[in-house]
């Protein structure tokens, strides 16, 4: 005779607090003056956006920081099931990394390699939703 099984159906909270690191910390607070943080690594030249402690090719502290355009090209997007709200993956100039962020946009016109701009927030508090998202322009 086959054991009876029990299912207790429950929900858990798991409260956490997370600290974001100083290279997380030094995108996040460029983002309130619309500032793009990125990482280099002092190596292989490597940038990267959100920021790097260390660089993930060479396994090297990163010390160096600097800011980059908040224009870049989209390398994929999709679409959030059920709904109209686009998530893209975006290369920002003078970048190696992606970031990805919201997309403004049709989807039937909205094509992978456009170029597109950060739209930012007005009231600015240090996240990444200070950047409201990411338009196509020059197209």
């Amino acid at each position: 005779m086959a054991a009876e099984s029990w299912a207790v159906h429950q929900k858990i909270e798991i409260p956490f607090q997370y600290t974001a690191g100083p290279a997380v910390t030094r995108f996040l607070e460029g983002l309130k003056d619309k500032l793009i943080v990125a990482s280099v690594c002092s190596k292989c030249g490597r940038r990267s956006v959100p920021p790097l402690s260390f660089c993930g090719r060479c396994w090297r502290p990163i010390a160096e920081f600097i800011s980059v355009s908040g224009e870049g090209t989209l390398l994929s997007f999709t679409r959030r099931a059920g709904g109209d709200v686009l998530y893209g993956m975006i290369q920002l100039e003078g970048t190696d990394s992606s970031l990805a962020h919201y997309v403004t946009g049709e989807v039937g016109r909205l094509r992978i390699g456009c170029k597109v701009a950060a739209v930012w927030r007005a009231g600015r508090t240090g996240s990444i939703l200070d950047i409201e998202g990411f338009r196509e322009v020059g197209n």
